[in-house]
């Protein structure tokens, strides 16, 4: 045994050597002048010319109409947008209208421009004969594919740089047009001078700390100490506001605290249910109770779905209580904690009247509480909140403990008798500030770079050995099959809910090949748009890891396939 190990590893030892000696032996031979083609893989200068061919490159898209032309019809659209982009009237609505619909008709407009403009790159020059002015000078054709992909790239980061900036100056604008129609309120219907109203709106600026209702707003605290009023008096201004515009200035305040911010996100985590699925099922098959006509899987999928009911259900005047590990709270104004839930009810909810309370259709009386019941610091509320939507409900930093546990506690009070669900992880969060809008808004700029870097590689690729017009429509059409991949895999019935028991080859085959499609022509995941307009953090890792995936790796492939296929590629036929 010992004697045919080490020949086994003597032999593994010399076949690592004799590929490391061939693959020096091959990179060698590429990058000598005589390789098969003019300077082959020679780097010398390489940059230079690089360099050359994406300045002309840039300088193209510039010039053809249709470039141009989505260009135009980008750059036209953000401040038609700004313009049009309304919500739900206020403040917070239009912002978070404006960003959604720039931002997403931009990236799919570039996507679009990419696959034209990268497929037209190299076939238009090689149909025109442009080709054999550039293949006779000493620049090898790797080059030439390197500097068309890297012009591509270059114009699409103006007009995305574009883009965002227009993004970010049209919040501010909407902001600033904002604070315009609040001085003139202000003075129109609560007396103020324009100079006082100036004050006011400047204090807005310096808003801090979580967000209240009523007397209690951080807004009134600000204008109070701003305008060197006592509070009785700012209320008493703000009760003659019209009630649009009250409102408005409690939905700006949201804007400071859930949209032009970066918030990170943690999650209540799920128990690992195995063992205990495996327990329950054992006992019922000890007592001969488990049912005939189901399958082994089909019984244990019932029982975790029983299992994860118990665990995400709360009945009528039950609680449930959760442990996140987060952060270490900071003591700052500018870090605030909110928990962000979504509430499921067993059935529809009618609207009641309990004594002088009335309760809207599809809403709930729950409690929340937040911290340890047996500390101080402990903090409770109990309010009415709607059914099937999204809410957050904002906590103080001094009842998390210091090492960042948090301790959630929920309580099902309404008296209608129905039974709460609350989908874990996705429906109960914690959001915690982790950086600025700005900060935020350029990690999105990187993230929506990633698909249009692939689309890109994609499109120079075809180019090389297709036409534009069958190029275009290839690449079109794996973008949309790649946006669409999930309905495609449920087409195929390869999804995880369509495992037989026993699966046989051809589930086997099928689940395989629509997961090499996917993994193929998925060009990211990092949904950039949506968490801008819900004030969450872009994070660094997501982006890292579909750099690495798709830019790195995936448009290295692709790119690399085209450089081969173009080296082999016969420009013109010598006819004698």
């Amino acid at each position: 045994m010992g004697e045919s190990f080490t020949f086994s590893g003597v032999m593994i030892s010399l076949a690592i050597v004799m590929i490391f000696i061939t693959l020096a032996y091959v990179i060698l031979l590429a990058f000598s002048r005589q390789s098969g083609e003019i300077c082959g893989w020679e780097l010398r200068g390489a940059w230079r010319r690089i360099a050359a061919v994406a300045r002309t490159t840039v300088a193209e898209g510039v010039r053809v109409r249709f470039a141009s032309g989505f260009a135009a019809v980008i750059l036209i659209a953000v401040p038609l947008f700004w313009l049009t982009a309304d919500g739900d009237g206020t403040v917070k609505g239009r912002i978070q209208m404006f960003i959604t619909y720039s931002l997403g008709f931009a990236a799919f407009m570039l996507a679009l421009l990419t696959i034209f403009f990268s497929c037209r790159s190299l076939s238009v020059e090689i149909g025109s004969r442009q080709i054999y002015a550039i293949a006779t000078k000493p620049m090898p054709r790797w080059q030439l594919l390197v500097g068309k992909w890297l012009g591509i790239m270059l114009f699409n980061v103006t007009l995305l740089l574009v883009v965002f900036l227009g993004a970010w100056a049209g919040t501010k604008a909407t902001v600033s047009r904002f604070k315009s129609h609040l001085a003139r309120e202000l003075v129109t219907y609560c007396a103020l001078t324009e100079d006082q109203a100036a004050v006011a709106v400047a204090a807005l600026d310096h808003v801090r700390g979580i967000g209240k209702q009523g007397a209690d707003s951080p807004v009134i605290d600000a204008w109070a100490e701003a305008l060197g009023l006592p509070k009785e008096k700012i209320i008493e201004w703000r009760t003659k506001l019209p009630e649009s515009t009250r409102v408005d200035v409690r939905r700006f305040d949201e804007v400071r605290r859930q949209v032009m911010v970066a918030r990170a996100s943690i999650s209540p985590p799920m128990p690992d249910l195995n063992q205990e699925i495996e327990r329950i099922y054992g006992k019922l098959k000890t007592a001969d109770r488990l049912p005939e006509d189901w399958s082994d899987r089909r019984i244990r999928e019932q029982i975790e779905a029983e299992l994860r009911g118990a665990l995400t259900t709360i009945q009528p005047g039950m609680a449930r209580v959760w442990k996140l590990a987060g952060p270490r709270p900071e003591t700052g104004p500018e870090f605030i904690m909110s928990v962000r839930f979504k509430l499921q009810a067993s059935r529809d909810l009618p609207a009641v009247t309990l004594g002088e309370m009335a309760l809207e259709k599809d809403t709930l009386i729950c409690g929340w509480g937040v911290g340890n019941p047996s500390k101080a610091n402990y903090v409770e509320r109990q309010d009415v909140f709607p059914v099937r939507t999204v809410n957050e409900l904002e906590i103080p930093v001094n009842c998390i403990e210091e090492d960042g546990t948090i301790q959630l506690a929920f309580a099902n009070l309404d008296p209608r008798q129905v039974d709460v669900t609350i989908d874990l992880p996705d429906d109960l969060q914690v959001l915690y500030r982790v950086g600025s809008y700005e900060q935020n808004l350029g990690r999105a700029f990187l993230a929506v770079l990633i698909p249009l870097t692939c689309l890109t590689s994609f499109g120079v690729c075809a180019s090389t050995f297709l036409s534009l017009p069958v190029g275009s429509l290839i690449i079109v059409t794996l973008y949309i099959l790649s946006m669409s991949m999930g309905f495609v895999a449920e087409s195929f019935a390869a999804t995880p809910e369509y495992v037989p028991e026993h699966p046989p080859l051809s589930y086997e085959i099928r689940r395989a090949a629509i997961g090499a499609v996917d993994w193929a022509l998925y060009i990211g995941d990092v949904d950039p748009v949506r968490k801008l307009i819900e004030g969450r953090a872009v994070d660094w890792p997501l982006i890292w890891q579909n750099v690495w995936r798709h830019v790195l790796l995936k448009s290295t492939i692709v790119m690399a396939a085209g450089v081969m296929i173009f080296r082999r590629r016969e420009l013109a036929s010598v006819i004698v």
